[in-house]
């Protein structure tokens, strides 16, 4: 029996500052390309494959529909969703990579 390879996806976007770099009334959304590429890499380390998607101009949204409507509902300030083989894993920002790890490590 071949086992299934188990594909990750992030659904993310670059860091944004919607009421400018300086305002107080809201913080960034998004993450920076460092963050993504960190996060990304460390996944990779266990050897899954690692799938990143810009959401900001989001078109698949027929082919995510878990991801979309939770997108729809909360809003971008809810990125990263992350996915293990279309299944929702985290959603949002976590306290670190090794928690985000931790809640893949659950999926698989």
């Amino acid at each position: 029996m071949i086992e299934e390879e188990k594909v990750i996806k992030i659904f993310t976007m670059k860091q944004e500052f919607p009421c400018g770099p300086q305002a107080s009334c809201c913080g960034p959304i998004g993450q920076t390309e460092e963050e993504i590429s960190e996060l990304k890499n460390a996944i990779e380390g266990f050897g899954l494959k690692v799938e990143v998607f810009d959401v900001s101009n989001f078109k698949d949204e027929l082919l995510y529909p878990k991801v979309t409507e939770i997108l729809k509902n909360f809003g971008l300030e809810y990125v990263p969703v992350i996915t293990v083989n279309d299944e929702l894993a985290c959603i949002g920002q976590t306290a670190g990579i090794d928690e985000t790890l931790a809640e893949i490590k659950k999926k698989l």
